[in-house]
């Protein structure tokens, strides 16, 4: 595995877009992005390994993260994607726990990280951030809770179905299907929904025959996001 290369000299602005640093005016900002480590990450790198201490809390400049685990069988298990604005290592460094989860760069990433107990710190100074981070916190729940409900109630297919949705929300176009780009592999979408991979390729070829989607190497297209809807049942 490539070392990380360490990186200064990284403008402030490269972290305008990280959603709990918002309220910051720019000196605030300024100040704060002279607080962190800046580092380039290859593909495949492991930012965080699961059950490690917490040490630091990590922001996405640049690039795009998997925070995986694995069950005893080595099953891959996907909590979520994260890019550009997103964050992570802020529950260890709020409870001083381990990671649950393994982070890992899905492209070649910026990312830009702070020491857990000055973050605290900085929380404690500036209660705007922590309402923010409050309601990105409240949000990640109630995904979760949605999750759950998912995976008692749905069929795989049909997880598949709502999995696909989410990754449509970000990609809307005016004709009312969404392109996601980069694509994700079959493996990768087995491991978001809790089924197999063969029960992907087994359904994205049925969606496929069916017009609601097309794909090519790079980009899955999904040209009927209602008749997509529409698929899913709860039982």
């Amino acid at each position: 595995m490539t070392p990380p290369e360490e990186t200064t000299n990284i403008s402030y602005d490269s972290l305008r877009q990280v959603t709990i640093l918002s309220p910051l005016s720019n000196d605030e900002l300024a100040r704060f992005a002279d607080s962190c480590s800046w580092s380039r990450h290859d593909s495949h790198y492991e930012v965080v390994v699961q059950d490690t201490p917490c040490d630091r809390v990590y922001f996405i400049a640049q690039g795009r993260v998997s925070a995986k685990t694995y069950s005893p069988k080595g099953r891959e298990v996907t909590y979520a994607e994260l890019g550009v604005g997103e964050f992570f290592g802020e529950l260890s460094a709020l409870d001083n726990k381990p990671h649950v989860s393994f982070v890992i760069t899905l492209q070649e990433s910026l990312i830009a990280s702070i020491d857990a107990d000055a973050f605290n710190a900085f929380l404690e100074t500036h209660p705007a951030v922590m309402r923010t981070l409050l309601t990105e916190l409240a949000g990640r729940v109630r995904l979760l809770d949605k999750k759950i409900l998912e995976f008692s109630t749905l069929t795989a297919s049909n997880r598949i179905h709502a999995e696909l949705l989410r990754l449509a929300k970000g990609h809307r176009q005016i004709d009312g299907g969404a392109e996601i780009s980069p694509t994700l592999t079959h493996a990768d979408l087995a491991s978001r929904t809790n089924t197999t991979r063969e029960s992907v390729t087994r359904e994205l070829a049925r969606l496929k025959k069916d017009n609601i989607i097309r794909t090519d190497p790079d980009r899955l297209f999904i040209l009927d996001i209602t008749a997509l809807t529409k698929l899913i049942e709860y039982e």
